[in-house]
Parts: C-alpha cells; sequence; structure tokens
C-alpha cells in the first residue's frame, strides 16, 4: 500500500516544476536534517554529505515536473539521497585503505562522567564497525531503516526488491549485530 503525498509536499514540487525558487527553499527546509542525517550514515563524510545533499536538493528540482504520486514524496527524496550517494560510493577512490574513520561520535549526556563518555564513545566505535562489517544489503537496509525513516516498502522500491526480503535483511542485519555485539561485550 502506498500513501498519498502530503498536499504541501506536492504542492511544493508543483511550484518547483514552475520554477519556483521558494518552493524549493521550503522542500529543503522541511526534509535537509532527515536526509542529512540518511546521507551521513551513507557517506559517512560530513563534508561530502553537505555537498551531495546540494546535489540532491538540485535533482529533486530539476525532476519536480516528473514526480509520480504514487508514493510519498518523503520515499521520493529517500530514493534520490540513498540512490545519490550509493553512486558517489560506488565511484569513491580511497586514499588511504588502512583509514578507518567512523566520523565524528555521538556525545554523551551534559550529565556524564568522563569515564562514561569514553565508554559510551567506545561503545558507538564498535557499533559503527560491527555496522560495517554487515553485508552490504543488509547494512544498507538497515541504515535506510533506521536513519532513512523509510517504510518496507520504501526501502524495497529504493533497493529494487520486495517488502518481505528488506523484512529479512532487517532481521538478519540486528541478529548479527546483537550476536557480534554479545561477543564483544563478553
Amino acid at each position: 500500500m502506498t500513501s498519498q503525498p502530503t498536499d504541501l509536499d506536492y504542492a511544493l514540487l508543483q511550484r518547483m516544476a514552475r520554477g519556483e525558487q521558494s518552493a524549493l527553499e521550503e522542500l529543503i527546509r522541511r526534509h535537509e536534517r532527515r536526509l542529512y542525517s540518511l546521507a551521513y550514515r551513507l557517506l559517512k563524510d560530513p563534508l561530502e554529505t553537505e555537498d551531495a545533499l546540494q546535489e540532491v536538493f538540485l535533482k529533486a528540482y530539476e525532476f519536480a515536473g516528473r514526480f509520480k504520486p504514487i508514493s510519498t514524496v518523503k520515499a521520493w527524496l529517500n530514493r534520490i539521497t540513498a540512490n545519490h550517494c550509493l553512486n558517489r560510493l560506488r565511484q569513491r577512490v580511497p586514499l588511504d585503505p588502512l583509514e578507518n574513520d567512523y566520523g565524528p561520535l555521538p556525545l554523551a549526556s551534559s550529565d556524564a562522567t568522563p569515564l562514561e563518555a569514553l565508554e559510551e564513545a567506545d561503545l558507538a566505535r564498535r557499533l559503527e564497525a560491527l555496522l560495517e562489517a554487515l553485508p552490504e544489503k543488509q547494512r544498507r537496509a538497515l541504515v535506510l531503516k533506521r536513519f532513512g525513516d523509510l517504510s518496507y516498502q520504501e526501502i524495497a522500491e529504493v533497493m529494487e526488491t520486495t517488502p518481505g526480503a528488506v523484512d529479512g535483511l532487517i532481521k538478519r542485519a540486528r541478529q548479527s549485530l546483537r550476536q557480534a555485539l554479545a561477543e564483544d561485550l563478553a
């Protein structure tokens, strides 16, 4: 079952198709934070993520007139973002094959002790490494679900598969992460 686009998002795309710059600015304001999170999880580089997001919104502007209201604007933007980032990853040439940069770690809560903050940062590093160790399709499905906030149907559209296959990929990814984390913490 596909949901209909929200009236505002769809109206913004229609205005963008007519060349209204202010509609693009509003679309960016409404979706930038979520799409940044999705793109960052895939690219793991803040500068590359910002560049990619600019390109994503330019594509959205360029193709606004081609949007078909068979899915939501949110799903359409998620699909553009995921595909664009995955294309960037395919083209990426590693500068240092030994480099293992997982990007900035989440900050511990402000009332955490220094030891708690270190433990939290260490756990975040381990979780990120375990996520990277997952098979590509499992990692991609899990990232799209967790950080892209996509439904199984939307993930299936992005990955060109079925919602049932997405369900299986996510279940296997979560099971692998639980098992690896349990072994890591034992």
